[in-house]
């Protein structure tokens, strides 16, 4: 099992699925606020404070970090996550898909795997998020 797998199997996903074309798609790099992250228990028992990939990411204002996407910050919404961040010891520098095409079945918005808000599509404007089968 990859080391960023959870106890279930409900985030085992894999870059491949989540865009569809790395080549035709815009990536950014934003330092991932830690203090927002909270911990997951893995596969190995231990808990983590991992950001998944496909995790919708906000902007805290506050700070310029981006942060895991909840309406209740308040933040806009400022792209996907590509790859997996462990956060236990410091605020790593992610790789944030800010344009191109993205499984919205991998992707992870306020809390809920496999879905992303309405308002989030009508924020990320060039962000488009597609069923796999469309892929």
């Amino acid at each position: 099992m990859p080391f960023y797998t959870p106890a279930s199997s409900t985030y085992e996903t894999h870059r491949d699925v989540l865009i569809s074309s790395i080549e035709s798609s815009v990536l950014g790099s934003y330092t991932l606020d830690a203090d927002y992250v909270t911990a997951t228990t893995l596969a190995d028992g231990k808990d983590y404070k991992i950001v998944f990939e496909g995790q919708v990411l906000a902007m805290n204002p506050a700070n310029g970090q981006a942060v895991p996407n909840y309406t209740s910050y308040g933040f806009g919404e400022l792209g996907v996550l590509y790859n997996a961040m462990n956060t236990d010891n410091e605020d790593p520098v992610a790789t944030v898909i800010l344009d191109g095409w993205v499984n919205e079945g991998v992707c992870t918005d306020n809390g809920v795997f496999g879905t992303v808000l309405a308002a989030t599509k009508t924020a990320l404007t060039t962000v488009q998020f597609v069923d796999r089968t469309t892929l």
